[in-house]
């Protein structure tokens, strides 16, 4: 299985992992053959890509950080979450009947990190545009929630960490639709209504009964920047919440990896060197180092040119060498022939390579 642009997908070819509604509903079962008439309806729904079946990497294990049903459910919480605020009075009514199935929630999906946080993060999910707030604060929750496990923090930290990764952009709520789905650039006092999103989440937050400071600290703090040049607050270094480091970089990365309406998606590889051309500047250099432990830049599938001339398929990741995969060597030359022997390489281990490029798949 490997993860293909919906461009490059060719009917006939077979869909390697079940494509899922933004309120959970199977739109495609795993194992179904493409047909012309399934893409052009998610080219319309604005899904970008998906996985499929690849002979090549049959011995590939697939695993996500939490079961499809979590992250589904996290999702599902989320948009009621949105929509609720919405169209809510200032009683809050919206998020109240919400608030146990999210402690609960948190609580597998910090479960479930715990038991996966030996793998690397593929972020798995097939997202549509209109989908795509409800996504990323499900994914951010589940990076941050990793990072914060590998530093090795209790219980308590970890919920308040994954509350607040949950819930960091729940003041979008307050910013119009067509500011938030504009496809070219905002006018100073749209851009002006975008930066207060984390004051409106901090205030919506302070109403509930599942209100922790830790947490709403983490939603008012998540777009400050380590040398003051974030908002709302321009906080700067040490000032900022040492949690909300941590979500301001799973912010960042998860947005320069997701389809926007005004950019196509970064590829991860593309995402953790921007990442780190910033540490120490937008971001603490300790916590991104952290971060970076467990993200694959290439993930499993990606079809990769090394700079021997050799291209292949990633077919596993190094915890904490993100950019030293490891490669199933199938094609030779800048032609790409088959290669007359196929082999499995561990960049790791051969540093005297590296890979230049990502080919389209």
């Amino acid at each position: 299985m490997r993860k293909v642009s919906l461009d490059q997908v060719q009917p006939g070819m077979v869909l390697g992992k079940s494509i899922l509604g933004g309120s959970g509903q199977v739109l495609l079962n795993n194992g179904i053959k493409m047909k012309p008439q399934y893409l052009y309806y998610l080219k319309k729904l604005g899904i970008e890509v998906i996985y499929i079946e690849d002979s090549r990497m049959k011995d590939v294990e697939f695993r996500d950080l939490i079961k499809e049903e979590t992250r589904q459910e996290a999702r599902s919480q989320v948009k009621e979450i949105f929509l609720g605020l919405k169209n809510s009075d200032s009683s809050f009514k919206g998020f109240a009947v919400k608030e146990k199935k999210v402690i609960e929630t948190v609580s597998k999906v910090i479960e479930e990190v715990l038991e996966n946080k030996e793998i690397t993060a593929q972020l798995m999910d097939i997202r549509s545009m209109d989908d795509y707030l409800f996504a990323h604060s499900v994914n951010c929750c589940v990076l941050a929630t990793l990072t914060g496990a590998n530093m090795n923090f209790d219980q308590k930290i970890l919920k308040n960490l994954a509350l607040g990764a949950l819930l960091h952009d729940i003041g979008l709520a307050s910013v119009p639709c067509s500011i938030l789905k504009k496809p070219g650039p905002l006018t100073r006092d749209e851009y002006k209504l975008v930066k207060n999103h984390p004051l409106y989440g901090h205030d919506s937050f302070k109403k509930i009964s599942v209100y922790s400071p830790g947490a709403a600290t983490l939603i008012l703090q998540h777009h400050e920047r380590w040398q003051g040049q974030g908002y709302p607050q321009g906080l700067e270094g040490k000032n900022i919440n040492f949690l909300a480091h941590i979500i301001a970089i799973a912010d960042a990365y998860d947005a320069m990896t997701s389809e926007r309406p005004y950019r196509k998606a970064y590829q991860p590889h593309q995402a953790v060197e921007m990442l780190m051309s910033q540490g120490d500047k937008s971001f603490n250099l300790d916590v991104l180092r952290q971060f970076l432990y467990n993200i694959s830049a290439y993930p499993l599938g990606s079809l990769v040119f090394l700079s021997n001339e050799e291209s292949g398929l990633v077919i596993a990741n190094n915890p904490g060498l993100t950019l030293r995969p490891v490669v199933r060597i199938i094609y030779k030359g800048k032609d790409m022939c088959p290669h007359p022997s196929p082999y499995d390489l561990d960049l790791s281990e051969v540093l005297n390579l590296v890979i230049e490029r990502v080919i389209s798949n």
